[in-house]
């Protein structure tokens, strides 16, 4: 199979996103890092990050992923044997668990399962039982993609644990830009993102946001083995509209034109897009019959939507026939790998894009049972889905 010729497939999974072919354009140029020019493209992507951080602090770019990021927050603002509170309901907050764990951090859990985010009264009952009379950092994730979570108190939560002193650092590499989030309003000390998620963007840049005093003056005090991940270094190049290190020169072109799509059509429409769409998507998946992972709408995050696979379906076929068809969705991961599949509805996925997503699923739960009384529409799905092609334009069987 030529994969070269075959069509990419739509990609609606929790990152990386479609990218509109004006930023893919951008992508084609590339100047000297320490350039006038680059001078202009830093201070371009910072204040369109500033914008959608909702933030007036400073924000760095870093060339690395999400988890770059994260690890660059839980360096430079968090000592050994700090005592770290972290709610854990995913994949991604069990990971920032180990991170804090690698770095010496005293670390309390307060697990929530797969299925449900904290909420402020839950957790602050829990705290206050336990007799927590110290907690120095409170560290969240608050989109967790892997069972599809937000946590919508974070802002209650965030404003009740300063009382302790402490600092707030939000791992939002998955919802910046398809959900409300603000930081400085929010009272958040240090956030992190990413640029293939909601922003719309290719792979390979995440930012930081450092809003408060506090937080820098936790840096100072901090010696971590780290370079590259220096905060103390990009704020000291931040100043001159430079990065440290040679970063992906190219891609920052992109993340600009990125957030100029997003400033041009207002962050409140865009944020207002991943809602509406959202919902569109799950109201046709459930009228289908499917079952969504998540059943409280106040947990339920808008970027990532899951759902348990149809009953009687191998999931991995499942996944591959929706593949054949030109469409790439995501599995669960870990506790609830194989139990339910995840769409990512982040940043530029058109109309066309989720009626061909919609189709495809329901094409394929019908094609493996489905409803009885779908049957002669699940028997036209399949005949598309057989008919004859040249394997070299077939996206095949994944």
């Amino acid at each position: 199979m030529d994969l070269d010729l075959a069509p990419d497939p739509l990609l609606v999974v929790p990152g990386p996103s479609q990218i509109p072919p004006r930023v893919m354009r951008a992508l084609m140029r590339t100047v000297d890092h320490r350039s006038p020019h680059f001078h202009r493209l830093y201070r371009d992507v910072v204040e369109g990050l500033r914008y959608v951080f909702r933030t007036n602090g400073d924000v760095y770019p870093i060339t690395a992923s999400g988890t770059g990021a994260v690890e660059t927050m839980v360096l430079n603002f968090v000592k050994p044997r700090d005592t770290v509170l972290v709610p854990v309901f995913g994949s991604f907050s069990r990971r920032l668990v180990n991170h804090l764990r690698r770095i010496g951090a005293e670390v309390i859990e307060i697990d929530y399962g797969w299925d449900r985010a904290p909420t402020y009264d839950d957790l602050r009952a829990k705290v206050e039982s336990m007799g927590i009379k110290q907690v120095d950092v409170f560290a969240t994730v608050y989109n967790d993609t892997s069972p599809g979570i937000v946590f919508r108190d974070l802002p209650k939560v965030a404003r009740w644990i300063k009382s302790y002193g402490a600092l707030v650092l939000v791992d939002n590499v998955s919802a910046l830009g398809g959900d409300y989030f603000e930081v400085d309003s929010w009272g958040i000390d240090v956030a992190v993102s990413s640029s293939q998620k909601c922003l719309a963007a290719p792979p390979v840049m995440s930012f930081i946001a450092v809003a408060s005093g506090e937080a820098y003056r936790k840096a100072e005090s901090i010696n971590h083995p780290s370079i590259y991940f220096d905060i103390k270094l990009m704020r000291k190049f931040g100043e001159k509209f430079e990065t440290p290190f040679t970063p992906a020169v190219n891609y920052l072109f992109a993340v600009r034109e990125a957030l100029g799509i997003i400033r041009e059509i207002g962050l409140e429409n865009w944020i207002k897009w991943h809602i509406e769409r959202g919902r569109a998507i799950l109201n046709a998946f459930t009228r289908a019959g499917l079952e969504p992972f998540i059943r409280n709408d106040y947990h339920r995050s808008t970027t990532v939507l899951s759902f348990r696979y149809p009953p009687g379906v191998n999931p991995d076929e499942f996944r591959r026939t929706i593949y054949r068809l030109g469409v790439s969705i995501s599995d669960g991961m870990d506790e609830v790998k194989g139990k339910v599949f995840r769409v990512g509805n982040m940043g530029y996925l058109t109309r066309r894009d989720v009626l061909t997503l919609v189709s495809s699923v329901i094409a394929v739960s019908l094609i493996n049972g489905g409803n009885a009384n779908n049957t002669a529409i699940g028997d036209a799905f399949r005949e598309v889905l057989n008919y004859w092609e040249p394997e070299q334009l077939s996206v095949g069987e994944g």
